[in-house]
């Protein structure tokens, strides 16, 4: 098995990340999940690493926890995905919305 690059650890957390923002409204429609796997293709995050999204995807595993740690040396990469996955849907869900504000705060520089 290869080993992950420092860019698919970022890009895996990144996932994780849209992951947990795609569920925070309690549901995950087709628009969303298409935009998660379609990042994931796109970014040549490794086939392991996509199968584990792929469960939490079909709600038969947890989202797993981001690395915030890891996400904070590139807020403007990780927002820029959050936008794109929140418009995927076409709407701007409260919970959506909540965890957006959420994450500016956590990866605001100074914290």
């Amino acid at each position: 098995m290869a080993r992950l690059t420092p860019e698919d650890h970022f890009n895996t957390e990144v996932l994780k990340l849209m992951l947990q923002l795609a569920w925070s409204d309690g549901q995950i429609d087709v628009q969303e999940v298409g935009t998660i796997l379609g990042a994931a293709h796109s970014w040549g995050v490794p086939e392991l690493e996509i199968a584990t999204l792929k469960k939490a995807l079909e709600g038969s595993a947890s989202p797993p926890a981001p690395d915030l740690a890891l996400l904070r040396d590139r807020p403007d990469e990780v927002f820029e995905a959050a936008r794109a996955l929140i418009a995927s849907d076409g709407r701007l869900q409260a919970a959506e919305a909540e965890m957006l504000e959420e994450l500016r705060v956590i990866l605001s520089p100074g914290r």
